[in-house]
């Protein structure tokens, strides 16, 4: 059931889209995502600031113990050792707000004093202001100096990671949408031309078979000497109306694609010995050597649309045929009950069969083996048996020049 499942979203997307549910959940699903990211982003930039507060508050530190001791050793130590190997950005500032010492601050030098540089330092304790606040370093109550700090690049990068990735899913998004789009567009492209060549195709055998009737009884009364044999005439009258018959059957299917077509409970059996008694009929054209067996056990009548049906095994038996040897090929057709319920329909052929590539792509719009046609007829196939019968039809093995097997099944309950 599972696998009938996964097989059924994914060719109906083929043809009525992405389900709203679907586009509902996935919109979800992205906003969901940029919220966790917004929010892991938030939560680190924060967990970074309070980091650089703690060092900026130890360095501010240091700073007003270099202040309030007299020893040389001591602040050489300070200086050397600690507050000079500091690799944050920091800026040290009168209480007048005038830069007196900073070091690692993005694009500037450290020993560059010129007056451009100050401004350019100046500029950035606004900002650093704006992020962190200053730590003022004092000797008892007189302020000695400010100390501002803060990891600009740091904090603006993973401040902006949240909005960098929405842009590239957004992007992504926006890309899989025209490529969708394009698939969609080349996909209609194979049925519209497809649909037409199908159509040809159908057409084709019924009024092909109508000439060479024509041509009989143009030949059997050409002569005005010679009686004419109405027995043949006769015989030619009732096979021209079974091919008329054929075309109006022809153009019934097509004018219920794209509509819902009338089905009613109705027994598989007749319309599975039409078609292969209709094929068998044609043999000697095909393959003297090909034989087409029958077998049908009792199943329950079905709700379906008899042509469509008809048409379904039709293109399963004409691909057998293609598929065997002329001299040797077989064709078993199999009527019987399906274990879920309802009827099961088997086509197998001991033809050339498929790689497991080609297996996977047939039902595919546009796919064919073949060196002429356009793969449109297991595609619309399938189309007919999932969505107007609620039923299914898969490949169910396939062994080159062994067995190639087609299942077709038709539930009781119908869709």
């Amino acid at each position: 059931m599972k696998r009938r499942l996964s097989r059924m979203i994914h060719d109906r997307a083929g043809y009525t889209g992405l389900p709203l549910a679907f586009k509902g959940l996935l919109i979800l699903g992205l906003s969901a995502i940029a919220a966790v990211l917004t929010y892991s982003t938030q939560t680190m930039v924060h967990e970074l600031k309070a980091s650089e507060a703690r060092l900026a508050n130890a360095y501010a530190g240091h700073w007003k113990r270099a202040a309030e001791t007299t020893d040389p050793n001591e602040i050489a130590y300070l200086f050397d050792q600690i507050i000079s190997k500091g690799d944050f950005p920091i800026i040290v500032a009168d209480p007048d707000g005038h830069p007196l010492f900073w070091r690692s601050l993005p694009g500037i030098v450290d020993t560059d004093t010129t007056g451009a540089t100050r401004r350019r330092v100046q500029a950035l304790m606004g900002r650093m202001a704006h992020e962190y606040q200053p730590v003022p370093i004092k000797y008892e109550e007189h302020l000695l100096y400010n100390l501002y700090y803060g990891n600009l690049e740091l904090v603006t990068a993973a401040e902006r990671m949240p909005y960098i990735g929405m842009a590239v899913m957004l992007l992504f998004l926006l890309i899989a949408y025209v490529g969708f789009r394009n698939i969609k567009r080349a996909e209609q492209r194979y049925i519209w031309v497809g649909m037409a060549k199908e159509t040809a195709h159908q057409l084709g055998t019924p009024l092909m078979s109508l000439m060479g009737w024509l041509e009989r009884i143009e030949g059997l009364s050409a002569d005005p000497n010679q009686p004419v044999d109405h027995r043949r005439v006769n015989e030619s009258i009732v096979a021209m109306r079974a091919d008329v018959e054929r075309l109006q059957r022809v153009a019934q299917r097509f004018n219920q694609i794209g509509s819902e077509p009338d089905r009613k409970p109705q027994p598989l059996e007749p319309i599975v010995r039409d078609v292969a008694g209709y094929f068998r009929g044609r043999l000697p054209h095909g393959g003297r050597g090909v034989a087409i067996v029958e077998e049908y056990l009792p199943v329950p009548d079905v709700p379906m649309n008899a042509e469509l049906i008809a048409w379904v095994l039709e293109n399963l038996i004409k691909n057998a045929l293609e598929a065997v040897d002329p001299k040797s090929g077989r064709i078993e057709i199999n009527v019987g009950p399906d274990p879920e319920g309802g009827a099961r329909v088997t086509v197998a052929d001991n033809g050339k069969g498929m790689t497991p590539k080609q297996a996977r792509q047939i039902f595919h719009a546009g796919f064919t083996t073949k060196k002429r046609g356009w793969g449109l007829g297991l595609t619309l196939a399938r189309r007919i048996v999932m969505e107007y019968h609620g039923g299914d039809l898969y490949l169910d093995a396939s062994i080159p020049n062994q067995v190639t097997r087609f299942v077709m099944r038709l539930p009781t309950g119908g869709k």
